[in-house]
């Protein structure tokens, strides 16, 4: 399977400005979007991360049918692709969720919300206990969302189900007292290191797909933002670019059989079902 992402750096609250840049994205690279099963956008990518005090500027900005329609023609336009548009900050039955949603053809084939809400998600969204899949050819493909993977109950719920899951994700690399005592960014491989171990332990790929560049906002000032990966077990770590241009489209393949060879001589997603029905987890 053939997959493109795009590392995009939202400008804080400009959601139609960010639109506009994305369809300009997708017409400049669509001699190489022909040849994709799958385009993937990083977590927040209409708006960036939004306090409570900024919702009242996002919903005049742009409505929740706008959004649904804007994704509904773009995904027209490329009818074989399997959209998955990052995450969008949604109002669903008066509260507010950190939603990655899932088109095709103008049609929803899958939308999750967010797990592990951080920092002042905490305050504006909620959650819930909901996996979510759908398929792209033969591979069975489901979603997290950035600071899932510090969870690994939610990718055991994934276990068996699915072989190849996707984290749209909006996560920044410098910043803390730890950090500065060493000579390599401590959240990259934080993140990495989290995305390996879920991927093997649960027997499926992982594609981490996140924002590049300096990102600015009022509450978010001057904060960089990391890179993307993937991993295919029994491979490892396939691909990890360090690359700073936030338009620049990339692509990745995952291959199945690889993947299954891997399933065959290192039963890792059995051998949870099976201690989990001995009772010692």
């Amino acid at each position: 399977m053939n997959i493109g992402y795009f590392q995009f750096l939202p400008k804080f609250l400009k959601v139609k400005n960010n639109l506009a840049k994305i369809e300009e994205l997708l017409e400049k690279n669509k001699g190489k979007i022909k040849d994709l099963d799958l385009l993937v956008f990083p977590e927040y990518f209409l708006s960036g991360p939004i306090k409570m005090n900024f919702i009242k500027d996002y919903e005049k900005e742009i409505s929740l049918e706008e959004i649904k329609q804007n994704f509904c023609k773009i995904s027209k336009k490329y009818p074989w692709l399997t959209f998955v548009m990052g995450s969008v900050l949604l109002k669903i039955d008066k509260n507010y969720f950190n939603t990655a949603l899932v088109y095709k053809n103008g049609e929803v084939l899958a939308k999750y919300n967010k797990k592990a809400l951080i920092y002042n998600e905490r305050y504006v969204c909620q959650s819930d206990d909901k996996i979510s899949l759908f398929k792209v050819n033969d591979f069975s493909v489901g979603i997290a969302v950035c600071w899932d993977l510090i969870l690994p109950e939610i990718f055991r719920k994934y276990t068996a189900k699915t072989d190849l899951i996707i984290i749209p994700s909006f996560w920044g690399i410098g910043g803390n007292a730890l950090q500065s005592k060493f000579p390599f960014s401590l959240e990259k491989k934080y993140y990495t290191s989290l995305g390996i171990s879920r991927a093997y332990e649960n027997a499926f790929a992982l594609l981490f797909v996140n924002s590049v560049g300096k990102y600015k906002s009022p509450f978010y000032s001057d904060r960089m933002m990391g890179g993307s990966y993937s991993v295919l077990p029994p491979l490892g770590l396939i691909e990890k670019t360090n690359n700073k241009d936030p338009e620049k489209l990339h692509i990745t393949q995952f291959d199945k059989k690889t993947l299954q060879k891997y399933k065959n001589f290192y039963e890792t997603d059995k051998d949870y079902f099976y201690y989990l029905d001995k009772k010692v987890i």
